[in-house]
């Protein structure tokens, strides 16, 4: 069985330290292109707790529920929180609680959560911890129209 590969993400976080440092449209379009490829971790708790199969392989159960924890900011704007990598996790959640589990994301994914109809979130905050750049249902909805409308600049 192949190991996991690790998650990292060294040219979204540049992208976002450039971001930072200068909110031009070139920045914000190289951190645009580097989200869209983006792979990011997020702790979740998986009711039922998924159990190993004879591999050791995690299995879940087809009516397994998936709670992804969110942050709030002090107006009561809540946010998923998405990591870069497992170093930028822990300075958030410094131990796993019991049942939690980490799960690889993409934009996609959270665009998906922020969007359902039962969704109390606002968006998500990429290294909440640290650079604490956060995407918005707003700019989530902007990103898709502009790949719907076939803007493969923003590819």
């Amino acid at each position: 069985m192949e190991k996991p590969k690790a998650i990292n993400n060294p040219m979204l976080v540049g992208a976002m330290e450039l971001l930072k440092s200068d909110n031009s449209t070139k920045h914000r379009d190289f951190f645009l292109q580097e989200l869209l490829k983006a792979h990011l971790l997020t702790p979740a708790t998986v009711t039922p707790k998924p159990e190993k199969d004879e591999n050791g392989a995690i299995k879940m159960l087809p009516d397994s529920q998936i709670q992804v924890p969110m942050l709030s900011t002090r107006e009561g704007v809540r946010y998923f929180m998405a990591f870069t990598d497992i170093q930028e996790m822990k300075k958030w959640v410094k131990s796993l609680e019991e049942g939690q589990q980490l799960f690889v994301f993409g934009f996609q994914d959270f665009a998906t959560m922020v969007k359902r109809t039962d969704s109390q979130c606002d968006g998500f905050a990429i290294n909440p911890g640290g650079a604490n750049i956060r995407v918005t249902r707003r700019m989530i909805d902007t990103i898709q129209e502009a790949l719907a409308s076939g803007d493969k600049s923003r590819e």
